[in-house]
């Protein structure tokens, strides 16, 4: 299917903002909201109190300037379902639904800081209510994994199934790194079942390599995208201005 290409700047600027917002946001959950990584889920409600009290300013910061940044995937979904779209035959029903799971997986970026300014907004409350608080929001954060198979997925198949295109931004290799990362996010889940170990909601297996995994997939892709939309533009299929594409 022929598209219509927006200009190259355009799609470069929403790439830098979705990268600029990602930065931000888990610099942010580190520095300021402190729970990276997460502490243990064994931890006594009387401790998790303590916690929020003692860092409640730099949490509510936290919680204020992540609700701003968030939503860091939505422009960069929009650049992804844009190239899937290009590549597509037809009617561009897997940049549908990229576009529909980036911006459904937004939600489970964005509440999760927000509920742990809640949990920080009254510390002087009940320590059980507090404890409830940071244990939605941790697993709120780690075990939504419903919406990323979705724009993965759709990643995955068009980057293994397209026709050749020496402009495309999604090699057959990133196919296969879509999947690999798919897998290792959806483990995420198991957050739910024990308090310790690797499987725990700060263990290897469901914080520290979703989380790594996660990143390099945003970073390889929006560097795909980056070099490949500078091709396209020398190639004629976008300006580099906007209003001329």
């Amino acid at each position: 299917m022929q598209i219509n290409m927006p200009s190259a700047r355009s799609q470069q600027a929403l790439i830098f903002i979705a990268l600029a917002f990602l930065v931000i946001y888990f610099v942010c959950y580190a520095f300021l909201i402190r729970l990276f990584p997460f502490p243990s889920a064994a931890l006594p409600a009387a401790q998790v109190a303590e916690f929020y009290r003692v860092n409640a300013i730099p949490i509510r910061i936290g919680a204020a300037i992540c609700s701003w940044t968030g939503a860091f995937m939505l422009p960069l979904a929009i650049v992804i379902s844009i190239q899937l779209a290009r590549l597509e035959r037809g009617f561009p029903i897997w940049a549908m639904v990229e576009f529909a799971g980036g911006i459904m997986m937004t939600v489970f970026t964005v509440f999760p800081p927000l509920i742990w300014g809640t949990a920080a907004f009254s510390p002087e409350r009940d320590p059980s209510a507090t404890q409830i608080f940071h244990e939605f929001g941790n697993l709120g954060f780690i075990t939504t994994d419903q919406y990323f198979v979705f724009q993965f997925a759709a990643v995955a198949i068009v980057s293994l199934t397209q026709k050749v295109d020496a402009f495309s931004p999604f090699p057959r290799w990133l196919g296969y790194f879509t999947i690999w990362t798919t897998l290792v996010i959806e483990v995420g889940v198991a957050g739910f079942l024990p308090k310790s170990g690797p499987f725990a909601w700060n263990g290897m297996f469901v914080f520290w390599l979703p989380i790594m995994m996660f990143g390099t997939w945003i970073w390889s892709v929006a560097i795909l995208m980056l070099r490949a939309i500078k091709r396209q533009a020398a190639n004629g299929e976008c300006d580099l201005a906007e209003g001329r594409a």
